[in-house]
Parts: C-alpha cells; sequence; structure tokens
C-alpha cells in the first residue's frame, strides 16, 4: 500500500528558535513536541506513527527527501500555498500574440540579488527557460496560445544549490542547506510586470504530520504524452540532457489538467 507523509498545517516557528529534546525539539509556542524526521528510516517514521496510535504529530521534514517505502512531500505543495499569499502579480501584454512575463528575484533574508536562477513557463507539452541575468532580472515572450485559465512560473535553484554546497564543502544533498525550488501560479487575466519575487529559505517544513493511504495515481508525460513510467524512466535514464520536471498537487493539477493526480513527471527532448 503507498502512502505519503504530508505537513497538513505548517507552523511559522523557526527550527533553531525550539527547545531541545530527545525527539527533536519542543516548541514553546505550540507547547507541543517536534519530532525531527529528517534523519529517521522508513521503519523509525511507521514506528513513530504506530505509538502515536492516531494522535496527532508535529513533526520536521526534508522538503527534498524521498524514502522508498515512505514518500516525503517535495518543497512544492508548501511553496505555491505561500506564493498564494505572498505574491500579488500584475501583467503586460506587448502584443496580442505576444505575453510578456519578467521580474525579478531576490532573497528575502538577505535581500541580495539571485543571478543565473533558473526561470520557466510550464505546460504539459512544452516549456519556455530564461535564466536571471547578473542583476537578478528575468523575462519570458509567451505565445498568448499557450496561456490557459490557470498558468505555472517554476523557480529552480538546483544549480545554485550545488555551488553553495561545493563552496562549503557540503556533500549531503539531503540534510544540506536549500533554496528550494518554488512555483508562481497565475491566471490569463492576472500579469506579471517587472515583478519582485522575495525568495525564502524553504529546506525544510515544520508543522502537523498526516499519513495520506492510497493517494491519487502518478502521471509520466514526454513531450506532452502520457507513457508508462518503465518507458519514462528508461528515455530519462539514456538521455541525461533531457529537461525533466516534476510536480505535485494544484500544479500538478494545472499543469495536466486533471484533478485526480497525486505525482506528475515531465520530460522533454528539447
Amino acid at each position: 500500500m503507498k502512502k505519503q507523509i504530508r505537513i497538513q498545517n505548517p507552523c511559522p516557528e523557526k527550527w533553531e528558535n525550539m527547545q531541545d529534546f530527545s525527539e527533536g525539539k519542543f516548541c514553546e509556542k505550540c507547547s507541543k513536541c517536534v519530532v525531527d524526521f529528517t534523519d529517521k528510516t522508513d521503519e523509525q517514521i511507521q514506528d513513530v506513527f504506530k505509538k502515536a496510535d492516531g494522535k496527532e504529530i508535529c513533526g520536521r521534514i526534508s522538503l527534498i527527501m524521498a524514502a522508498t517505502g515512505i514518500i516525503l512531500i517535495t518543497n512544492l505543495t508548501f511553496v505555491q500555498a505561500q506564493a498564494k499569499n505572498s505574491f500579488r502579480i500584475t501583467t503586460k501584454q506587448i502584443a496580442t500574440d505576444i505575453i510578456n512575463v519578467s521580474g525579478r528575484l531576490i532573497f528575502k533574508e538577505t535581500q541580495k540579488i539571485i543571478p543565473n536562477a533558473e526561470v520557466y513557463f510550464i505546460t504539459k507539452d512544452k516549456f519556455m527557460k530564461s535564466v536571471t541575468n547578473q542583476n537578478g532580472y528575468f523575462s519570458l515572450d509567451i505565445p498568448n496560445d499557450l496561456i490557459e485559465g490557470e498558468n505555472i512560473l517554476y523557480f529552480n535553484f538546483d544549480k545554485l544549490n550545488e555551488e553553495k554546497r561545493k563552496e562549503h564543502g557540503e556533500k549531503d544533498t539531503i540534510n544540506g542547506y536549500n533554496y528550494g525550488n518554488q512555483t508562481v501560479v497565475f491566471s490569463r487575466k492576472e500579469k506579471i510586470e517587472n515583478k519582485k519575487f522575495q525568495i525564502d529559505y524553504k529546506g525544510f517544513e515544520i508543522g502537523a504530520v498526516v499519513v495520506v493511504e492510497n493517494p491519487a495515481p502518478d502521471y509520466y508525460c514526454f513531450d506532452g504524452k502520457n507513457i508508462s513510467k518503465e518507458k519514462f524512466e528508461k528515455l530519462r535514464k539514456e538521455n541525461p540532457h533531457y529537461q525533466y520536471f516534476s510536480f505535485e498537487g494544484k500544479e500538478a493539477d494545472i499543469i495536466c489538467k486533471d484533478s485526480f493526480i497525486d505525482k506528475l513527471y515531465l520530460l522533454y527532448s528539447n
């Protein structure tokens, strides 16, 4: 039986501000113990839920860790919810057949600009890419016929995180500090013009942890066509230069135009 761990109610309190205790931390704000799941095995995680016997568990999970039996949620589900509250979107249509999407990426913590970050506009059939310049700005000219009722703008910091790990001599990609890839959902009526996007550090998430049994199916798509998991993995292995993305939650629903989907895996030949 497939199961997933998810953070149901994210906690705003910082991990480093909590008091240490044997299984993790104690949150004075919530008066609850917070279990650190980031270094636990599948069996240990299952044991924690078994001992809880149905009671609510507050926990800390790594948003980029995926276990074989119990799969941990990626950052995208949480990021989308944050984006909805944090980003007010404006627009500019420069021609009847082209929509210009542009903005600037800045780290919220330091207010430093983010150069060389990859910015994608993603549909099921294709994607468009821009890279922020040395001043943190990006611009995408998107054909009007690609704009749907709801659309996905995706900020990818994988290369930036890799550079940061090398700089600090970190080899651990799971527990190392990372800026999580983030998404913004915008509608056809909304427009993005020179928008300032403040990027939070989202390496981990803390909050009420729930187990979801038998979630909706995963979808695998190559150049816009649905294929089997086996064929998808074979294509990806044989063609490491192909562009790859994965989404879940509302982002997956929007791209796939299907509300009954758990995770969406996309592969593009160009």
